[in-house]
């Protein structure tokens, strides 16, 4: 999330942990969430916003080794969080803290949004959509990706030295509702941001609408998940190529 957000706010309920955020050009959107029953140890006394600048905690959390256990720690009097890791079994902890960010965060139309019907969804594996990215930017900073009605998906992208094209039919899909045909162009700088959720996510749920943002929703392997907007790129015969914003 730290190649996309700069800056956004923990949301830590005696339920769960949230972030919403929006990248500062507002082409993309996410929520993640994390149920109390998907944490080793959760303690929650009562609602908490947290503002943090996401680069910052991606550098310490960098520090940790696979086989630390990371205890985050917030209270509100003291205006930074503790980071704790350690070893099971060993008795040495790292301890850094990292202050918490004084500001106002936008409230976002994640709701709405979350609620919007889309007549086209499928569900994947991760890995077609990696291959498919990585085939696509040979050529454009965009990808295509079409829907076709009972039989399955496009991905394409087109450049000055060639076009490519990739296909999945029904079958290669672990389930699908394509009722209807669904096409819209993608960035790919935002859908290359994300790929790194593919190697913790267990099956990835997309939906699409012409004309509407594309919808991801990663299930993630520990528990929790991650649902991504990214707005499509239109095309204005005046303007020429704009994305549109939320």
């Amino acid at each position: 999330m730290a190649n996309i957000i700069d800056e956004t706010e923990f949301k830590v309920t005696p339920a769960e942990f949230s972030i919403s955020a929006m990248d500062p050009s507002r082409i993309c959107l996410l929520k993640l969430s994390i149920q109390k029953e998907n944490f080793d140890e959760f303690k929650c006394s009562q609602e908490s916003k947290v503002g943090l600048n996401l680069d910052d905690l991606n550098k310490i959390l960098k520090r940790s080794a696979p086989d630390d256990s990371i205890e985050l720690n917030f209270k509100e009097k003291d205006q930074k969080i503790l980071i704790k890791m350690q070893k099971e079994g060993v008795s040495r902890t790292r301890t850094f803290s990292l202050a918490v960010l004084d500001m106002e965060f936008e409230e976002l139309p994640i709701d709405n949004i979350l609620n919007s019907e889309y007549p086209v969804s499928w569900v994947m594996s991760p890995e077609y959509l990696v291959e498919a990215i990585k085939d696509a930017e040979i050529y454009s900073e965009l990808i295509n990706i079409k829907a076709v009605k009972d039989e399955g998906l496009i991905f394409s992208s087109t450049g000055q030295i060639g076009e490519m094209e990739y296909s999945l039919s029904l079958d290669d899909l672990l389930d699908a509702n394509i009722s209807e045909m669904s096409e819209g162009a993608y960035s790919l700088t935002f859908l290359k941001a994300i790929l790194n959720l593919s190697s913790i996510t267990e099956k990835l749920e997309i939906s699409t609408r012409t004309d509407h943002p594309l919808k991801m929703k990663f299930n993630l392997l520990e528990g929790g998940e991650l649902i991504y907007f990214l707005a499509p790129r239109v095309e204005e015969a005046e303007f020429g190529e704009e994305e549109e914003e939320y």
